[in-house]
């Protein structure tokens, strides 16, 4: 069954199955599920190393060596897949190293090699058969007491603690022993110069140095001094060197598992991973190695001119997009000023359309309020005196629009609220109002609501008088 992944854990897995060197996705799934996707604790407890290893290793995969043959200067570079091999730890696997070491170990002696003088004649290849017996007695008493020795007491190796400063140390002691002139040594770890190279785009070149080496002194001397070499990578690598006798370079030495020193591996980004493309093993004049270099580099600068390639299409797209997404704001932020523009000026609108609605409900509540009071006042005007009864008061009044009303009232019976009840029963008067003498000219002091009501009399209105009503809403 398959299982949906995220691109955060398709990345832990794919670093976790490099590192792990595990091919079945479900058991590697299930080891970085058992450890919350936690790609430093997962190597940790698979491989039993030291967490700050760890940590080392996870920051920048290692790259590992060819699966299927090795590379030496006598054979052309195979570019094969990469798989970590497993680490040796248990007493069968030992053995079995034990054996395919003492059978097939050419560095012994027991076959004739390029390390030992090929017999030569019938004389020659008689005691080279007649002393094999002895040779194999001795081989492999040798083989059979290192084993046993690393059996009972195995070769322990702390976590890399100064891996920079294994490098820099690396870099002075070399240029003490054999001088100045070589290849410009990368100042760094070997995780950071596999991301220099991958940054830059750039192949990078790891030596491998092992000072006990009989062939180490001479390629130091001979080849990597070389004016012709030295340009040469100088022009179209980067080049990482280590010794193998610190923690630094026996971490790569066990990435790389080389087999023969001096030990040059070339490495370049392929399909987005850091792949060993070539391996140089043993002694090289400056010539071959000339040679064997420009041909892995031929061979392979495909692959950068590709990367190359996919980052510039890569950053024009992501410039483009920048573009696109810069002129899409734009264009969303007039829009959305024009938006906010045009939604102030409907709230406004709306607004201003509430407040006219708001005050014509309220002169329709007033206009409906004063006509239920007119009609009220109605009710409550006396009934007009006769023309011939004693103490009348005719009352001659002016209305602000220019209408003129007249009335009788009883001078001592009727009071200013019968008067006020009077105008404001009219159609045509105002709904708030004061009344006043024409001449003199002063005020009737009464509204509605006041608890003196005093008569007409009693504020000086005489058998006829002309009053004036005062609007005061005008």
């Amino acid at each position: 069954m398959e299982r949906e992944l995220s691109p955060q854990n398709t990345e832990k897995l794919v670093q976790f199955q490099e590192l792990s060197g595990i091919d079945n996705l479900n058991r590697c799934i299930e080891i970085l599920e058992r450890h919350n996707w936690d790609v430093e604790t997962a190597i940790h407890d698979h491989l039993g190393l030291d967490p700050r290893e760890v940590t080392q290793s996870v920051r920048e995969l290692p790259v590992f060596p060819l699966q299927n043959g090795q590379t030496t200067i006598n054979r052309p570079v195979m570019q094969q897949s990469i798989h970590r091999p497993q680490p040796v730890d248990s007493i069968f696997q030992r053995i079995m190293t034990f054996f395919s070491n003492t059978l097939f170990d050419d560095n012994m002696g027991l076959w004739p090699t390029a390390t030992y003088q090929r017999p030569y004649g019938f004389t020659g290849w008689l005691l080279f058969i007649s002393s094999l017996p002895l040779r194999v007695i001795m081989v492999t008493f040798y083989q059979f007491t290192r084993f046993v020795f690393r059996v009972i007491r195995p070769e322990h190796r702390p976590a890399v603690t100064d891996p920079t400063g294994n490098v820099v140390s690396f870099i002075q002691e070399y240029n003490q022993t054999f001088g100045d002139p070589h290849p410009t040594f990368y100042p760094g770890t070997y995780s950071q110069v596999l991301n220099e190279a991958k940054k830059e785009l750039k192949f990078l070149l790891v030596y491998l140095h092992c000072k006990d080496h009989q062939d180490t002194n001479k390629f130091c001397r001979q080849t990597l001094c070389n004016p012709e070499v030295i340009e040469f990578i100088n022009s179209n690598c980067l080049m990482w060197a280590c010794s193998v006798d610190s923690l630094e370079g026996y971490r790569v030495s066990q990435a790389l598992r080389e087999n023969t020193y001096p030990f040059l591996a070339l490495v370049v980004q392929r399909e987005f991973r850091m792949t060993v493309v070539g391996r140089i093993e043993g002694f090289v004049e400056p010539e071959c190695l000339l040679q064997r270099l420009r041909t892995i580099i031929s061979d392979n600068e495909a692959f950068l001119v590709a990367a190359r390639a996919d980052r510039e299409e890569r950053s024009f797209n992501q410039a483009l997009r920048q573009e696109q997404d810069v002129a899409y704001l734009e264009s969303l932020r007039a829009d959305q000023e024009k938006d906010e523009k045009k939604r102030r000026e409907r709230l406004l609108e709306e607004e201003r359309l509430r407040e006219i609605r708001e005050l014509e409900l309220a002169e329709e509540r007033k206009k409906e309020e004063m006509t239920k009071k007119k009609q009220d006042a109605i009710k409550q005007v006396p009934p007009e005196p006769a023309s011939d009864e004693i103490g009348i008061c005719r009352i001659l009044i002016r209305l602000p629009q220019g209408q003129k009303l007249e009335r009788r009232f009883h001078r001592t019976i009727h009071t200013l609220k019968d008067l006020y009840y009077f105008i404001l029963s009219h159609p045509d008067s105002p709904y708030q109002f004061e009344m006043a003498t024409s001449f003199p000219k002063r005020t009737l002091p009464w509204q509605p609501g006041m608890d003196i009501i005093p008569t007409l009399a009693e504020v000086g209105l005489g058998a006829s008088e002309a009053l004036l009503v005062l609007d005061l809403d005008a």
